[in-house]
């Protein structure tokens, strides 16, 4: 008989280059699991116990491990063994949501299996999904790997573990070993109501701790903020998206009250300020984001919310923005990607008209919010010349923010599949740590050291030398923002210049020094930094 269910989010380990202060390592209550725990809680007849073993640990410094090889951030493997023991489970879950996750996923099936081979390994989530089959062929440590959304598979399955149905039962989404032999089992159902769904049973965590530390993947103005999420899946087609075959092909709303309900429970149980809702499209249906936020409105929630993940172009209009700012927007991410209409409509097959958003742009600023912009250069089978267009396209529209990736090929997506037919990569060539900030593409027109070197020059000129805020709109806006990305990487010489312009511009001598002080400590050959702080120093002298 199944009753033990342990679920562990695992670590984060990373090579010794790519440690926090490159790349910052971010903690979010775990909503997956969350909801599991919830459908679980539902039926009855189990002990559910959650280890986060990423914010349980050290996400500072970490753990050097490897002779300092790699560096562990959360809780080492010994504790991790340590928590598997004392609650003795008969199943482990491990969400495995991104591919920078698998390692330390595997890991943890692996420690489980070492204390006891009877415990079941189950992984799931958006990447594990997708590499289903691969992790099964090559993987002992797990037994099963569940595609797609997992709350009703995952019942279903501890229900035949329990000697409740044969194998064979297991018909929607869930990849196993069976007489040595894969079995592959596509996910063909989703649940179509999902206010039948109980809220994520976030009393199960230590909310404190989620909300006392973790720290938004974009930006924040009010804590404490918590996320949620309000639909599955999303109506585009887009040909980078990795998440169509996880939450399938259309997309599937909660209602707006079940939502609102939420929000409340969220406002009531944990004074929450702030809603990141983490979906893929929240604003696709019109009549429901209508309803959401004129009830947002009605029940005076008095909260600030945005959209991390960013918001398709084609949804937003003027009576839509009011709404949202009247509701608690601040801030409207747009997912653009690039400056040519071509490579948005053709390569990447995203209805975006790129006519309309400089008109977009004047609109979210007129409705008083903040307006920023997602980016993605070096596309297979985009050109020098348009990657150019897109870096000015984001300058000259006059964004707050910027946000310039490197095309990354995820595993199984249209994308992936044309770079392999054409030769930009090999199969294995996908780094699942490194590939989201190094390019692995190889064409006629640019290779990995040339997108790298363009996406830096990129970031320092659109959002810090040119930055609308700075030159044009709102120097505390542009303070506010430079100060949030010296905070995070203070070792980044250019943003400690452009804070102490944008200081020297309004008037704070003092913090125009030092920030040109700091420049200098991250980069001695800062000269600009250098002649700054001189005419400031002989200032003060002749004063």
């Amino acid at each position: 008989m199944i009753k033990r269910i342990l679920f562990i989010y695992p670590p984060v380990t990373r090579p010794a280059d790519f440690s926090a202060t490159a790349v910052r390592v971010s903690s979010f209550l775990p909503l997956g699991i969350a909801y599991i725990a919830a459908v679980l809680e539902q039926a009855g007849g189990y002990e559910i116990e959650i280890l986060d073993a990423l914010i349980s640990g050290d996400m500072d410094e970490g753990t050097p491990l490897s002779g300092g090889a790699s560096i562990r951030y959360g809780l080492t493997d010994e504790a991790i063994s340590e928590k598997i023991r004392e609650f003795n489970p008969d199943v482990v879950a491990v969400p495995c949501l991104f591919s920078a996750m698998q390692a330390d996923a595997l890991q943890v099936c692996r420690l489980a299996k070492q204390l006891r081979s009877g415990i079941t390994t189950v992984l799931g989530g958006a990447h594990a999904g997708a590499v289903a089959r691969e992790i099964i062929d090559n993987s002992p440590e797990v037994d099963f790997v569940i595609i797609g959304e997992a709350e009703e598979t995952f019942v279903k399955l501890l229900r035949v573990l329990s000697g409740k149905g044969a194998l064979s039962s297991l018909n929607n989404g869930i990849v196993f070993r069976k007489n040595g032999n894969t079995v592959c089992i596509a996910k063909t159902s989703y649940i179509q109501d999902l206010d039948s769904l109980p809220f994520p049973a976030r009393h199960l965590f230590d909310m404190q701790k989620y909300l006392d530390n973790a720290k938004s993947h974009g930006y924040y103005r009010a804590a404490p903020y918590t996320q949620m999420i309000t639909s599955r899946g999303c109506p585009c087609k887009c040909t980078f998206c990795a998440l169509g075959s996880h939450w399938g092909s259309r997309q599937r709303l909660r209602s707006a009250r079940n939502v609102l309900d939420e929000i409340e429970h969220l406002i009531t149980a944990y004074g929450i300020k702030e809603i990141h809702f983490e979906d893929d499209n929240v604003i696709a249906d019109k009549r429901r984001a209508n309803e959401l936020f004129d009830g947002m409105i009605e029940r005076g929630f008095n909260i600030k919310w945005h959209v991390p993940s960013g918001i398709a172009v084609y949804t937003l209009n003027e009576e839509i923005l009011g709404k949202m700012k009247a509701s608690g927007c601040y801030s409207v991410t747009m997912a653009i990607e690039s400056g040519n209409q071509e490579v948005v409509a053709k390569l990447m097959n995203k209805p975006v008209k790129l006519k309309l958003v400089p008109g977009l742009v004047k609109k979210i600023r007129e409705a008083g919010l903040d307006v920023r912009g997602f980016f993605i250069i070096g596309y297979p089978d985009e050109t020098r010349q348009t990657i150019q267009q897109t870096i000015d396209f984001a300058r000259e529209i006059e964004l707050d923010w910027s946000y310039f990736s490197i095309a990354s090929p995820l595993p199984n997506t249209d994308m992936y599949r044309l770079c392999i037919k054409k030769g930009y990569i090999k199969e294995g060539d996908f780094d699942p740590l490194r590939s989201f900030h190094r390019s692995i593409i190889h064409t006629p027109e640019f290779d990995p050291e040339y997108l790298y070197q363009v996406r830096e020059e990129a970031i320092i000129d659109t959002c810090f030398r040119n930055n609308p805020n700075l030159h044009k709109y709102n120097i505390d806006k542009a303070i506010a923002d430079f100060s949030d990305v010296v905070e995070r990487y203070p070792h980044f010489d250019f943003a400690n210049f452009y804070l102490g312009e944008a200081y020297r511009k309004k008037g704070d001598q003092a913090k125009a020094l030092q920030s040109y002080k700091n420049t200098l400590a991250a980069n001695p050959a800062h000269e600009l930094a250098r002649t700054r702080l001189g005419e400031l120093e002989e200032h003060e002298t002749e004063q």
